[in-house]
């Protein structure tokens, strides 16, 4: 009770988790450790409480793999793959449970029932750490083909699981509920078969424990065997019509009523061809169905509410198991009927309305699997769109920015060229004042000379003295040779009127009056040239 009922709400939550955490690969590792750990602690037990304890925290952990084992699946196949994928880990499963089994049977009358628990919960702790070492983490959405192009051009599928998408999947998605619905009908008869079918046939049919033990052993192979071909004949169903699979398992689940009749019903003594063929054909036939229920959750959930819904029909799977049991044990103590006639009932009442469901499930799959596809299809298109966008708009952004930079710099050159021919213009108006200066003291030393130099003195002389425009002045030194030079020319030797080199800087003073009477007396009139 404790590990299938009580630890209902672990693997809730563990499921759950499935479709939050970014590392499904770690979570099923670490999930896997913890119940090896909590195995071998059930075998260490000393008390009751320790022992309830264990199997409650190794109960939750073994159902809590579930989902993330199929969540991871259906990231690593294909849709047409699944329903393969799916049968080849149901196989193992029941291969395990069967092999644990036969085990537990065949060393513990010497070894104790501690021992298989060692050994389980070391098996449980080895594969943790060759997941970790060799399962690769698949991209959540890597396989759903509308999906493919997105994740092509690197964008991630990012949806995560919400209490309303969980609730719209749960309610809104009609295949989920027939899906469930089945499920917890097709597992009532199989809790009953797992917990009473060795006590049955040494009981009710008179076989010893070995031979008993033995008719279960066979029952398991079949179990193998049906779980691998059917997610082989499953996979061809989906490849010619998808409307088949569900066909195909509602058939198989109403014919694998009659070999578990047999199997409950015969008379035999011992474990004769006929027994055998019961027993083999009721376990093989009965698991046809059952290893593509998870594919066909798979196929009508994205990726992001898959963990979550594959939890949900977990949480009723076990449910129903632990149910059937009570409801043996119930229907005895209540009308005192036996457990044959029990038996009975449950398998026809229940694999009958699982059957039904199974036929409803032809219309509902397709559908809901294409809106499901649609749905995927118009998110990628978004986020295509979307990440397309902001590529346009980042190179938008960056053009408008390298275009400010260039005018920036545009207008800097502008600057600096106005302000180089601002400056320009200041040097050439300083140099014209300069110019016009020079000029007017010359004039003046000209008509100053003219008032004292006499008639022979040529007046013209000064243009050649003259700053021509396109050089600059001459240096002072050279102007005062060039007056000397005049002088000696004019006078033969220097007069009192010599002009005073010492003003030169502020220009000469211009005496206008005695230039004038000078030139009368010459009789020549000064002229400029």
């Amino acid at each position: 009770f404790a590990t299938g009922v009580l630890s209902l709400p672990v693997s809730a939550f563990i499921g759950f988790l499935a479709d939050m955490v970014s590392s499904r690969k770690i979570l099923f590792a670490g999930t896997a450790l913890i119940g090896g750990v909590s195995s071998i602690c059930t075998g260490l037990s000393k008390t009751y409480t320790q022992l309830y304890l264990a199997r409650f925290v190794c109960g939750g952990c073994m159902a809590g793999c579930v989902p993330i084992a199929f969540s991871l699946l259906g990231d690593l196949f294909d849709a047409k793959d699944r329903n393969a994928a799916s049968s080849g880990l149901t196989a193992m499963m029941g291969g395990g449970i069967l092999f644990g089994q036969v085990y537990a049977g065949a060393v513990g009358e010497t070894l104790g029932w501690k021992h298989s628990f060692y050994v389980s919960g070391c098996c449980s702790i080895f594969s943790s750490f060759l997941v970790m070492k060799y399962v690769k983490e698949p991209v959540r959405g890597g396989k759903e083909k509308v999906l493919q192009d997105m994740i092509a051009k690197g964008t991630k599928y990012d949806r995560k699981l919400t209490l309303k998408g969980f609730f719209d999947a749960m309610t809104k998605n009609q295949s989920n509920v027939i899906l469930m619905l089945q499920g917890f009908f097709a597992n009532v008869p199989w809790g009953m078969l797992f917990t009473f079918l060795n006590d049955y046939l040494s009981q009710e049919q008179g076989l010893s424990v070995r031979k008993a033990t033995y008719l279960v052993f066979l029952f398991g192979i079949g179990c193998a065997a049906g779980g691998i071909l059917g997610g082989y004949l499953g996979t061809k169903a989906m490849d010619i019509d998808r409307r088949l699979l569900p066909l195909f398992m509602a058939v198989s689940t109403f014919l694998g009523i009659f070999p578990f009749l047999g199997l409950l019903d015969a008379h035999y003594d011992g474990t004769g061809f006929f027994v055998s063929f019961c027993a083999i054909s009721a376990g093989c036939i009965a698991n046809l169905p059952s290893v593509n229920v998870r594919p066909c959750l798979i196929n009508v959930n994205p990726p992001e509410t898959r963990g979550a819904a594959l939890t949900a029909a977990n949480l009723l799977v076990n449910l129903a198991r632990g149910a059937g049991p009570s409801a043996i044990t119930m229907t005895g103590a209540i009308w005192g009927v036996s457990r044959q006639f029990s038996f009975n009932v449950m398998l026809i009442v229940f694999w009958g309305i699982t059957s039904v469901f199974l036929l409803i499930l032809m219309i509902t799959l397709p559908r809901d699997q294409d809106a499901m596809d649609a749905e995927l299809k118009q998110y990628a298109q978004k986020m295509i769109y979307d990440a397309e966008k902001r590529n346009i708009d980042g190179n938008i952004k960056c053009d408008i920015q390298d275009e400010t930079e260039n005018a920036t710099i545009a207008e800097e050159s502008i600057v600096s060229i106005e302000e180089r021919m601002t400056s320009f213009d200041g040097v050439a108006a300083r140099q014209s004042i300069g110019f016009l200066g020079d000029a007017f003291r010359e004039i003046g030393e000209e008509l100053s000379h003219f008032g004292h130099g006499g008639s022979n003195r040529k007046i013209n002389h000064v243009h050649n003295y003259a700053p021509d425009h396109r050089r600059s002045t001459s240096s002072k030194s050279e102007q005062r040779k060039q007056w000397q030079s005049s002088e000696h020319q004019t006078n033969g030797t220097t007069n009192s009127h010599q002009i005073n080199y010492d003003d030169f800087e502020r220009g000469p003073i211009i005496d206008y009056s005695r230039g004038t009477q000078h030139n009368a007396q010459s009789g020549e009139t000064p002229t400029l040239l």
